[in-house]
């Protein structure tokens, strides 16, 4: 009965705050937002600390700061899964609160709770969001903390902690970037968010780590190479995705470069896209073209691949993966 009362309470103090969203900035507002990080569920809590980051809603910053606090309180009992402490330090780093006191609480902070087996850990939210709040503040623990996190047993956070030290700008912590990626993770999305780390801060030796592995034997490496080229926007990165499709032979290697190609979002990165397209194998102008779908509302794009296919001699080898790309939105 007491829990099916609770669900009713947050129900209608979620509607409450629905109500108000559109004039949450008016006095009325801001007192409804306000009762709602100070005796709100966590659901609720949660709604509120979006609203004042959406809206970008100064002077709350004591109560986020207070409602982190209290859902510290019996944790997986007042906030199960984290929702509304993760909410809170959000719309406290949205506002750039300048006190590293929640999210130094917060990057180390573990919540386990019961669930069928094992507990599980349900705040891998909370530690990634300090992380980059922590990156912010440049706190000067922050490559220690950062250091600890990559070592983390979540991927999630793991991964929160190297793409950290890139928000942070650093060049010191690209050691720690490379150290990681020397001994090495089970997970790709974190070995990539390692090496995008490199090229951010080092950049002559995050390219030194790509093109090896863009040239060496594990073809998921090889994967991870490219992408972290392509996403790096970098020119030199672009020569080396471009030297590299010139040797590459095989179709699924050269499936891996055009997709980098089209993640590096260059002029000249769409040139060779383009050249692929209007007069490469039937199969590399379809990866192309595949690649490029999720850019298809990028201003003047599907003219440049509609005049690209026209040059082909036979260009109904194309209408497929042509009608694909017609039918993507960016």
């Amino acid at each position: 009965m007491a829990t099916r009362r609770r669900k009713t309470d947050a129900r209608d103090a979620l509607e409450a705050l629905a109500a108000v969203r559109a004039g949450a900035s008016t006095p009325e507002g801001r007192r409804a937002l306000v009762e709602a990080l100070e005796k709100g569920a966590g659901v609720v809590a949660a709604r509120a600390a979006a609203i004042i980051k959406e809206q970008h809603l100064e002077g709350f910053e004591d109560a986020l700061r207070a409602a982190f606090d209290r859902f510290l309180q019996d944790p997986a009992r007042t906030d199960p899964s984290c929702h509304a402490k993760v909410a809170l330090l959000e719309a406290l780093d949205f506002l750039e609160w300048m006190d590293p006191a929640p999210f130094l609480r917060g990057v180390r902070y573990v919540q386990e709770e019961k669930q069928w087996g094992p507990p599980v850990d349900t705040a891998t939210g909370v530690r990634s969001r300090s992380a980059f709040a922590l990156a912010r503040l440049r706190h000067p623990d922050h490559a220690l903390l950062m250091a600890e996190l990559l070592a983390d047993p979540e991927p999630m956070v793991r991964e929160a902690a190297a793409d950290a030290l890139a928000h942070r700008g650093d060049p010191a912590g690209a050691a720690l970037a490379l150290l990681k990626l020397r001994t090495g993770d089970p997970e790709p999305p974190v070995l990539l968010a390692c090496l995008q780390a490199l090229l951010a801060l080092a950049p002559e030796t995050g390219l030194r780590v790509a093109e090896a592995w863009l040239h060496g034997e594990d073809s998921g490496a090889r994967e991870l190479g490219a992408i972290a080229l392509g996403e790096s926007r970098r020119e030199d990165a672009l020569d080396r995705l471009l030297e590299a499709l010139e040797w590459s032979v095989l179709p699924k290697g050269r499936a891996v470069l055009l997709r980098a190609l089209a993640l590096h979002r260059s002029e000249r990165a769409l040139a060779a896209l383009m050249k692929v397209v209007a007069a490469g194998s039937l199969a590399d102008a379809r990866v192309a073209l595949e690649a490029l779908a999720p850019r298809a509302d990028e201003r003047g794009l599907r003219e440049q691949v509609h005049a690209a296919v026209s040059q082909r001699e036979e260009p109904r080898g194309l209408q497929e993966a042509l009608g694909r790309f017609a039918q993507e939105r960016g």
